[in-house]
């Protein structure tokens, strides 16, 4: 398991974080989780339980904290311009 650093939730920086498989990446627009994690019956798996929820915890505090929150956010897609190999 990888300990997390101070964890800052739609903050002006962006940040990569890691538990096990589950990779969690976050920007100013948003927290995006993807991979796996497994939440043994273990130390391990408290350990790991207690990390997602500290990430899980951090995110829904600054979320309630957002006086004017929007019902939607309004997120463009991460595109860029290519051309195109077969014109």
């Amino acid at each position: 398991m990888t300990t997390p650093k101070a964890f800052n939730p739609f903050g002006p920086d962006a940040q990569v974080q890691s538990i096990e498989q589950l990779t969690v990446e976050n920007d100013p627009l948003r927290v995006s989780l993807y991979g796996r994690l497994d939440i043994t019956h273990d130390r391990v798996g408290l350990q790991n339980a207690h990390a997602l929820a500290a990430l899980l915890d951090a995110v829904v505090a600054r979320l309630e904290a957002e006086p004017g929150l929007p019902d939607h956010a309004q997120v463009a897609p991460r595109t860029h311009k290519m051309t195109n190999p077969f014109a």
